[in-house]
């Protein structure tokens, strides 16, 4: 392989990395914005269910008014039709069909 070719590769993979890096720097402050607001959503608040059955430290919860699918922290847990709450540290949601808290205490 000659010097020309040696240098026109190692041009080319320097120009691919550039392009990669400032792909990355354009769609980070995009990624910093939205991880905010996914966080706050996901963490706190009060869940309400339907149908809670505490075994504790875990409380599972039916039908349910969270609309967040993922990981869940420091929320309450909210029994519809006794009013009996739990204080979870951390947790699991399936949207709207169910809530999982782990580490629970009862809140009221």
């Amino acid at each position: 392989m000659t010097t020309t070719q040696q240098l026109r590769r190692a041009g080319l993979r320097t120009l691919t990395a550039a392009a990669a890096c400032l792909f990355l720097a354009a769609a980070a402050p995009a990624a910093a914005q939205a991880a905010p607001h996914i966080a706050a959503m996901r963490a706190g608040g009060t869940i309400t269910c339907q149908e809670v059955d505490a075994d504790l430290p875990g409380v599972f919860g039916r039908e349910c008014d969270n609309g967040q699918w993922g990981p869940l922290s420091d929320f309450t847990l909210t029994d519809a039709n006794s009013g009996d709450s739990y204080r979870c540290e951390n947790g699991w949601g399936e949207g709207n069909l169910w809530v999982r808290g782990n580490d629970c205490v009862p809140a009221n």
